[in-house]
């Protein structure tokens, strides 16, 4: 499936009527099936009444023919009459200009409007539909992912109306409601439903998200409590930042998969997120049937693309529960496959060796794996990484990047 990106459609404003009662909300709480909502532009403006000018030459009499008086009486109504058409025509095309132009930029303001800042209000007749998922904030516009980290066409638009008046950001648990589209809404159908109402914002309500502390402005501070592992592991601390250093293969995914359920039996008070890239896809089914904990994956066959929006979107929203004191614990695998594809995305059409591309992934690939710390206001993100051991070559030059910033390193 392709990561499409596909312009969303404009949105009227429309204050709701100032009645007593509250909008329906529908019974059924399953968001699975999508329900069309729709918006409705002005209708399009009247043609321009066709140039009458050339009609007063047609009443003109040949030069040298006499003509007579009753002849030149017709010919002077004619005139008169064509005179008098052509300005009619003239003033029609004036106002139907007119009109168009004050059409066009109604549509222009409310295409602006919908597509940019402004959302729809609700009125008391609308039925609601609940929605929940993962928020998705792009260059202009914004979505909630409602399967995974992955778009879909399940996926809510966001107006950066909303994003703005709330605050919100990448990584955010939105629950709120779509409209149901009434019966005659149907014949503009649009592709994404556009989200009405916000009701929770990470479980606390959409107020509280206004004020809140960012991630990149709490004090880090050096990490002293155990995770409570065995083994190699043993040393393990909220907030470290591990490298796993291993040959690509079925032993390692076995270690990842040994190591979260350890860290679900030990560590009950963190949060387990798992990050697959390029993953097998039994190995998928395999983590996520027998991880107790959130699994995010993207098999090989998808695109390099929707390998870099799963691992950002996992530790955005790891950020977003450790902002609200939480500990939160993310194994990658494996930080090689994830900067390569980062290097896909960035690269384009310049060649493997670009300053500013190698530039530009290592310090994308910096900026996942040294999200980990420990926070002096309480909660951590411990990220635990795998990563290839060769020692040349790109996957040597991501080794040596990362294995900088690491706080610990243990080698299978």
């Amino acid at each position: 499936m392709d990561n499409e990106i596909t312009d969303v459609p404009a949105a009227d404003g429309a204050e709701a009527p100032a009645r007593k009662r509250a909008p329906r909300r529908a019974t059924k709480k399953s968001a699975d099936a999508p329900v069309e909502v729709v918006t409705h532009d002005a209708p399009a403006a009247a043609e321009s009444a066709p140039d009458s000018g050339d009609t007063a030459s047609d009443g003109e009499a040949p030069a040298g023919r006499r003509t007579r008086g009753r002849g030149r009486g017709r010919t002077a109504a004619s005139a008169t009459g064509d005179a008098e058409a052509s300005d009619s025509a003239d003033s029609s095309e004036s106002d139907d200009a007119q009109a168009d132009n004050g059409r066009s930029r109604q549509r222009n303001r409310k295409r602006g409007r919908g597509r940019d800042d402004d959302f729809d209000g609700v009125s008391d007749d609308d039925v609601l539909i609940p929605v929940a998922g993962i928020l998705d904030i792009l260059d202009n516009y914004a979505f909630v992912r409602t399967a995974g980290y992955l778009a879909s066409p399940a996926d809510i638009y966001v107006a950066l109306g909303q994003v703005k008046k709330y605050n919100l950001r990448k990584g955010d648990a939105i629950v709120g409601a779509i409209r149901q589209p009434r019966d005659n809404d149907f014949q503009n159908r649009q592709k994404y439903n556009a989200l009405a109402t916000i009701d929770f914002v990470n479980g606390a309500a959409p107020e509280e998200a206004v004020v809140r502390d960012d991630f990149n402005d709490l004090v880090a501070v050096h990490a002293s409590e155990g995770l409570g592992l065995k083994g190699r592991f043993g040393s393990v601390k909220k907030g470290d930042r591990v490298l796993i250093d291993a040959a690509a293969g079925a032993s390692r995914t076995a270690v990842i998969r040994d190591l979260a359920a350890e860290i679900s039996a030990s560590a009950t008070d963190a949060h387990l997120m798992v990050v697959v890239s390029e993953g097998l896809p039994e190995d998928v089914t395999a983590l996520s049937r027998g991880v107790r904990g959130e699994v995010s994956a993207s098999s090989y066959d998808r695109h390099a693309d929707e390998h870099v929006t799963v691992a950002d979107l996992a530790i955005a929203r790891a950020k977003r529960l450790v902002e609200k004191g939480h500990h939160v614990v993310v194994l990658i695998d494996s930080m090689t496959r994830v900067s390569k594809n980062q290097l896909a995305v960035i690269q384009g059409s310049r060649p493997l060796g670009d300053g500013a591309v190698d530039a530009a992934v290592f310090s994308a690939t910096k900026r996942l794996f040294g999200a980990g710390r420990a926070l002096e206001t309480g909660g951590s993100l411990t990220v635990i990484a795998t990563i290839d051991n060769q020692t040349d070559g790109f996957s040597g030059a991501v080794r040596d990047e990362l294995l900088d910033i690491a706080t610990a390193v243990v080698t299978l």
